[in-house]
């Protein structure tokens, strides 16, 4: 039972890292819009206390991440394959919105090549 609900409890910490990271937030960010420690915010998204989270505190870090409260708590049939799962995709998302900027910067590359050629012909 304590295995199930530190499960429930990684869980729930990786989907408020996840959330917090497409939010491009840092830990220290969201601990201050939060008014609370840092360490404790690092606690929770690692799920490295063995204290539970209270309700009132998942409200406010559902809100100030602008996620409904369901999905970062829903946990029925959760188990680690699922969170590896999760965190593989999120990953995988991250991967590919880096690779999407690196190829707008090679865009823009190109496009003051371009505006300096117009330039020089210009003159």
């Amino acid at each position: 039972m304590k295995e199930d609900f530190q499960a429930e409890m990684r869980c729930i910490g990786m989907r408020i890292a996840g959330f917090r990271k497409l939010r491009n937030m840092t830990q220290a960010e969201l601990a201050d819009k939060l008014s609370i420690n840092k360490n404790y915010l690092s606690q929770i998204e690692n799920a490295s206390t063995n204290k539970s989270i209270s309700l009132p505190m998942l409200i406010r870090i559902s809100r100030v991440l602008d996620v409904e409260l369901a999905l970062l708590t829903d946990i029925d049939g959760i188990h680690d394959s699922d969170l590896k799962c999760f965190w593989s995709d999120m990953k995988d998302t991250f991967e590919g919105i880096k690779k999407l900027n690196e190829d707008m910067d090679k865009m823009l590359e190109q496009f003051e090549k371009v505006d300096k050629i117009f330039s020089d012909n210009k003159s």
